[in-house]
């Protein structure tokens, strides 16, 4: 997976902003099969949509119900026929497409039969995609048995000319080995996830991120102009495709499945989770399909969305649900970027969904291919990135810095740039402490055609040994790339009650104090409230790359923390008591000296020097 690298280390996770909910329009009991009445031999037939938005109908046959497949889930195991399937196989895409026995709903296809002969595939019961979404399902149960269950057949089926006593299920969406597949082995239906205006890069990094997932990003592109009007404001209907939306603007990306059922307002689709989010609040899209690009393992379908119907507000582990006629609350993003010496600004408008766990990627995919829109990078550039994040009741987060080096060469550039502010997003959403919601991000971006680095080649003290109250003045020569020499002068004053012996200090850029600060500070390093929280995230993002900084860390703690709270400028007697008791979780809280210069490069590099301060030291 595509680490986010970057100075600042983040944690992943997000939580949404959570519509207020209210009672589902239940479908009536008679109009669906309950599993206890489900017996092998039963045939009806399917509706989903292989073109354009046309929906046609498939046959099926019911060979058995599966009980137990996963915590109260039940599958029942069917053949499907018609509509070319004998030849494509079960379409990724298809999943949700409900299936009707005499007239009653049946339940929705969701899983396969990887790289078998005919079209097998795993029905989800009708009957508990409603329960499950109105009980708005956490992940935690979706996910509560993550092996394969293997599950025998009260009677033998017989399938091209072989018979098969048990069938195994799997929730896990990478298709088995062929030696796993010589089986009945079902899987879940993955989800194509078609995107217009990404650039191969922007997928690749998506990729990264949902390789274990059962999303497929992939480049499909929007709906022609040639598209009749009734076709692009077609209605909802059992069969027809449905997108979820991730991002919408300048560029898109949805996921595209199929309707099982509507009522009233009320829909429901997949058969299986989307991202198992549980609550959420996502663009519920109408669908377009181009084609079904056929594969030897699972074939899958090219669509685009086409317009916002609504919203899915349930992601659970037999289907997504959602509500016909409501605005999803979607994050806006503007994304700028300058090329120097042109300095023509080009700026791309977005909107993200709210995901839980996927918002920093998304953010990290989309600020990537606003780059990708404009070209690659020079092989060696510098660029700064500024950005502003809007906290709804904790203000803006504020990020201004250079970025240069070997990290920001070739394909790869766009990506470790960003990985920052892609963190930055997920931390916020990810503290324990309050759900956070991200008005909107502005991000701006200059690129440079030259390589703005500058080595720390040596450095040196005036003099080594000192008396308290002296400044100590340290030479530190930067080397830039493919440049000159240049000397930079740090001084720090002593104070007059600096202990004696021997000290260190160490030379760096600015993020490497601050990592130390963090150390020195456990109540910001490992927050205990939000406000600690952000004032730890706000130090990070003030820290740049370009400032030299010299830091002359002081012997003995300053105060402690204490349950979370910092209790400072504390005399030296009562930090030791404090920190030495073995009632608490009490941790030291250290002091440092620290001098900074500004200067025109990203720096690389580090030194440290040792000097000695004594009382006895006569003046020059």
């Amino acid at each position: 997976m595509t680490r986010l690298l970057g100075p600042i280390a983040f944690a992943l996770l997000l939580c949404p902003f959570l519509y207020s909910q209210q009672p589902a329009a239940l479908p009536k009991a008679q109009a669906f099969w309950n599993v206890d009445d489900i017996k092998p031999g039963m045939r009806g037939e399917g509706r989903s949509v292989v073109k354009g938005v046309k929906i046609e109908t498939f046959q099926a046959e019911v060979l058995g119900v599966m009980r137990n497949s996963s915590p109260g889930r039940d599958l029942i195991l069917c053949r499907l026929s018609g509509m070319n399937l004998e030849k494509s196989g079960v379409i990724q895409g298809m999943s949700g497409s409900p299936i009707y026995v005499d007239g009653k709903l049946l339940g929705a296809v969701a899983y396969t039969w990887a790289f078998g002969k005919e079209p097998i595939a795993g029905v989800t019961p009708f009957s508990q995609m409603v329960s499950f979404a109105a009980a708005h399902e956490r992940r935690e149960i979706a996910d509560a048995k993550k092996k394969p269950t293997r599950i025998g057949l009260s009677r033998p089926i017989l399938l091209d000319g072989r018979a098969y006593n048990d069938v195994t299920i799997s929730n896990d969406y990478r298709e088995p080995t062929p030696t796993a597949a010589d089986g009945l082995w079902l899987i879940p239906l993955k989800t194509p996830v078609m995107t217009s205006g990404m650039s191969p890069r922007s997928l690749a990094v998506l990729r990264d991120y949902f390789k274990d997932t059962g999303l497929v990003p992939m480049q499909g592109g929007g709906v022609g102009g040639n598209i009749p009007a009734e076709e692009r404001n077609i209605s909802l209907a059992p069969g027809s495709a449905l997108s979820i939306a991730m991002i919408t603007g300048d560029f898109d990306m949805s996921g595209i499945g199929t309707v099982t059922h509507v009522e009233g307002k009320r829909v429901y689709g997949f058969g299986h989770p989307f991202m198992s989010l549980g609550s959420c609040d996502l663009p519920l899209m109408t669908g377009y399909t181009h084609a079904i690009y056929p594969r030897v393992s699972i074939s899958f379908k090219l669509g685009s969305p086409m317009r916002t119907v609504g919203i899915i507000n349930a992601d659970t582990s037999t289907c997504v649900a959602g509500w016909l006629d409501r605005q999803p609350d979607m994050m806006p993003l503007s994304s700028t970027i300058v090329r120097e010496p042109e300095g023509k600004p080009q700026t791309f408008n977005v909107k993200i969904a709210r995901l839980k766990t996927m918002m920093g990627p998304l953010v990290h995919a989309a600020l990537t291919n606003s780059v990708d829109m404009e070209g690659n990078f020079p092989e060696e550039m510098s660029a700064r990135v500024k950005a502003r994040i809007e906290v709804d009741g904790h203000g803006s987060m504020m990020f201004d810095d250079w970025a240069a080096g070997p990290m920001f060469v070739g394909d790869r550039a766009a990506q470790q740039l960003y990985a920052p502010l892609a963190q930055l997003v997920q931390m916020l959403g990810a503290n324990s402490f309050e759900t956070l919601r991200i008005k909107s991000i502005e991000c701006s971006t200059e690129v440079h055609p030259e390589r703005r680095t500058a080595e720390i080649e040596s450095c040196e003290l005036v003099n080594d040994t000192l008396a308290p109250g002296e400044t100590l003045k340290a030479i530190v020569t930067l080397r830039a790339f493919k440049g000159t020499k240049h000397r930079v002068i740090l001084e720090i004053p002593l104070p007059a009650d600096i202990a004696e012996g021997m000290h260190t200090a160490l030379i760096g850029d600015e993020l490497n104090n601050v990592r130390m600060d963090l150390r020195d500070n456990p109540h910001l390093g490992m927050p205990q409230t939000i406000e600690h929280q952000l004032q730890m995230l706000r130090m990070q993002l003030a820290a740049k790359r370009t400032n030299l900084v010299m830091r002359v860390p002081l012997m003995g703690g300053s105060g402690v923390t204490s349950s979370g709270k910092a209790l400072t400028n504390l005399p030296p007697s009562m930090v030791q008591i404090l920190s030495s008791s073995r009632r608490t979780n009490n941790q030291t809280i250290f002091n440092a000296l620290v001098a900074r210069a500004s200067t025109n490069y990203v720096l690389m590099g580090a030194d440290s020097l040792r000097f000695q301060v004594t009382k006895s030291r006569k003046a020059p």
